[in-house]
């Protein structure tokens, strides 16, 4: 198991043997909500290290919270990776309102923080930070903007208005109606006014009122008292929860490598997925969302991946498809080129047959050799291109970080996309010798002898006497201030005695820049003679 879980997975072995789990829920009468076909579509592996919690966020796009690297992955509804956003501490929980607010809970720092769409901090929630110890699930009302939050390590369900202040709690510690062991999930679907919550180590789901008054439960456990690893539950380590449009509630279960599909009323409807490692398989199921085109998402984190399962008479307006790509040599020397740059492109869910090599480029450059098959045998396929090092090079930066981006059509119209970053290293990536690489440095051509900031630019170069658009000297005073704060600022880089700082100070600067040419016709003082006085 990858140790980012160990916040959310309880483990079972601390559970005392002898403990009577809470009894079965009874199923009510059937819905007629029938067991949904399921097509399994793609996986996406991407760069996870163990996707945790999901939201849908505007245009279907998809929301990912990645624990273990302080990240938020975003993909739109085409496929494509259009952000990643990184925070201090573990984000898990993650839901998105009606006005695109981002709410992200924290489990380091045990806060909820309010976003806008741009990752724009807004507030947080309550105090702020220590408000809860595990906010593992978070679901916002449509319509009023109420947040409910599962705090999964007090066992409570927190209710905040959507000013962010406190509103009501309900559940604790305890196997009866109403009460949590380690709650996980949570479904608010508003227009039932119904709240699905998770109830992890009591082995189901219960469902509530949106004031927390508690209405029934799903699953719950036929396993004899003291039975812990028994498989004769219907949920054994439920995590995420989802109700379609069809009245089915979806449940990713952790220990089993399903999710299980019921009526509203708990009757069991169908599996989809198994336990495993290859494609449409799930290995830690933690969450799982269904969007407008019927597309079933689940966070297998144990595999790294999502994978995707089109329900029933599905839509899939994917036409981006995410590609993994490794490069060989990754570290190209301008003085010293390689002959050629292999990229390797994986397509992660696709037949190799999909691929048209005869389409790849990267940064737009053809390649000189295509090879298709699966090199590493991990039966994912793949495209072998060999590029001209020179050609590549022309593409990137001087020296430093370069960005590679591949391309290819699938013979189904769809574009696949991948990127991958490579080095370049020159001797010299320094030519005015300011001491700062020309690929950051914001004032190339420094003089010799002048010292210049972080960015490479000398006071000469950041108060220019000429002035221009940008440094419209309104007199000489304002020219001499913009000169003494530079001299002092690169001074105290370089750490300069004060007596020094006047070394940095350009020639032209006690004389004329700045001066506006006009006469002023001043009388001196004592009613003397009147004289003219001409000030430039």
């Amino acid at each position: 198991m990858r140790h980012s879980l160990a916040i959310l997975l309880a483990v079972f072995l601390l559970l005392p043997a002898t403990r009577v789990l809470a009894s079965a829920c009874n199923p009510g009468p059937p819905t007629g909500a029938t067991a949904p076909v399921s097509t399994h579509l793609r996986g996406y592996p991407w760069t996870f290290h163990a996707p945790t919690r999901m939201a849908l966020g505007v245009a279907s796009s998809l929301l990912i919270s990645d624990p273990e690297r302080g990240r938020v992955v975003t993909r739109d509804a085409s496929g494509r990776i259009t952000g990643s956003h990184t925070v201090a501490g573990k984000p898990v929980g993650i839901a998105v309102d009606g006005q695109g607010r981002i709410y992200l809970g924290d489990s380091d720092l045990g806060r909820v923080s309010v976003y806008s769409q741009n990752w724009e901090s807004l507030y947080e929630l309550g105090i702020g930070a220590g408000e809860f110890r595990l906010p593992a699930a978070i679901a916002v009302h449509p319509d009023d903007g109420r947040v409910y939050v599962v705090d999964s390590e007090t066992h409570q369900l927190r209710v905040f208005n959507g000013d962010g202040s406190a509103a009501f709690s309900f559940g604790g510690p305890g196997d009866g109606a109403g009460l949590f062991r380690f709650p996980a999930g949570i479904f608010l679907d508003a227009p039932a006014g119904e709240l699905f919550v998770v109830d992890q180590l009591n082995f189901q789901v219960q469902v509530f009122d949106l004031q927390g008054v508690y209405l029934r439960c799903i699953g719950g456990t036929n396993a004899s008292p003291g039975s812990v690893f028994g498989r004769n539950r219907p949920l054994n380590q439920p995590q995420g929860i989802w109700v379609d449009a069809s009245g089915r509630v979806l449940i990713s279960d952790a220990a089993d490598g399903q999710v299980k599909v019921f009526d509203r009323n708990g009757n069991a409807l169908a599996t989809i997925g198994a336990f495993g490692i290859g494609p449409g398989s799930l290995r830690i199921p933690m969450d799982l969302v269904v969007d407008e085109h019927r597309r079933l998402f689940v966070a297998s984190a144990n595999n790294a991946r999502l994978e995707v399962f089109g329900l029933d008479d599905y839509q899939d307006p994917e036409a981006i498809v995410p590609a993994v790509l490794a490069i060989e040599p990754g570290v190209l020397d301008r003085d010293a080129p390689a002959d050629s740059l292999e990229v390797t492109v994986e397509l992660p869910g696709y037949r190799l047959d999909a691929i048209m090599p005869g389409t790849l480029m990267v940064n737009g450059v053809p390649p000189v050799s295509v090879e298709a098959g699966d090199a590493d045998r991990d039966r994912i396929p793949d495209l072998l291109g060999r590029f001209d090092a020179a050609a590549l090079l022309q593409t990137l930066p001087l020296s430093g970080d370069g960005l590679l981006d591949a391309s290819a059509m699938l013979n189904n119209g769809f574009r696949l996309e991948g990127q991958a970053r490579v080095v370049v290293r020159t001797s010299d990536v320094d030519p005015d010798r300011d001491g700062v690489d020309d690929p950051f440095d914001l004032c190339p051509g420094t003089a010799a002898g002048d010292l210049p900031d972080i960015d490479g630019c000398s006071v000469v170069q950041l108060c220019p006497c000429a002035g221009g658009a940008e440094k419209a000297w309104r007199n000489h005073g304002h020219y001499l201030v913009c000169v003494i704060r530079s001299a002092i600022r690169i001074g105290k880089l370089h750490d300069l005695p004060r007596r020094q700082l006047r070394k940095l100070v350009p020639a032209p600067a006690p004389r004329s820049c700045g001066r506006q040419q006009h006469q002023v016709k001043q009388p001196w003082q004592h009613g003397k003679v009147k004289k003219q006085r001409e000030y430039r």
